[in-house]
């Protein structure tokens, strides 16, 4: 049960991350055909292991846990049914992140970071929260090798192939809002095209102690 594991410790982290406050936000992690998600209207700090929740992915049925799943758990579906590469989504209301999702523009590239997330990270239409139609707005904003987007008027959704990719993502994204909220306070900051962005992520393919050939 690593992926509940998993799940318990990067809930436990996410008011102190300042990710998310009160109960907003949810985690989900996917174990072969099933997803774990956080529980609805619980503290991140009291989730554990009684009240995660096991649901089927291709039915959406609860079959483990007596708890009612996030009010999200349409989005979390929807995303693990149409992009296999996803094993983990982490979704935030993160202060600066949320600011931009308010406004309802993309978090452009000012700093080579962004090439971990995306060439920038777009906002998809609103819907109401816990809909089909949040669902279908977001999986049509996030881009095939994207890992975050936002949600208009409501926050950001960061993916990745294991928890803590996408949790590292939810961090790094929150990092480069604040960045470009306090750069434009100054002035009018440079954007990285999307050749400059591309040479980056070339880059990032040989960076560590682990590089890809």
């Amino acid at each position: 049960m690593t992926g509940i594991n998993d799940l318990i410790t990067y809930a436990h982290r996410m008011i102190t991350d300042h990710l998310a406050f009160g109960t907003t936000g949810n985690l989900s992690v996917r174990e072969e055909d099933v997803l774990w998600i956080t529980p609805s209207g619980v503290p991140f700090e009291e989730v554990h292991r009684d009240n995660v929740v096991g649901v089927d992915i291709a039915s959406g049925n609860v079959i483990e846990g007596h708890a009612r799943p996030s009010s999200e758990l349409p989005l979390h579906l929807t995303l693990y049914r149409r992009r296999p590469n996803i094993g983990a989504i982490v979704h935030t209301h993160s202060e600066y992140a949320t600011i931009f999702a308010a406004l309802g523009e993309p978090i452009v590239p000012i700093h080579y970071q962004m090439a971990l997330s995306a060439y920038q990270v777009n906002c998809a239409e609103y819907a109401t929260y816990g809909t089909e139609q949040l669902a279908h707005n977001a999986l049509a904003a996030l881009g095939p090798n994207d890992r975050a987007v936002l949600l208009k008027n409501h926050g950001l959704v960061a993916v990745g192939p294991k928890l803590s990719s996408a949790y590292q993502t939810a961090l790094d994204v929150e990092w480069m809002a604040r960045l470009l909220f306090r750069a434009r306070c100054v002035g009018n900051p440079r954007v990285l095209t999307p050749e400059e962005v591309d040479h980056v992520r070339e880059q990032f393919r040989h960076y560590g102690q682990n590089p890809q050939d």
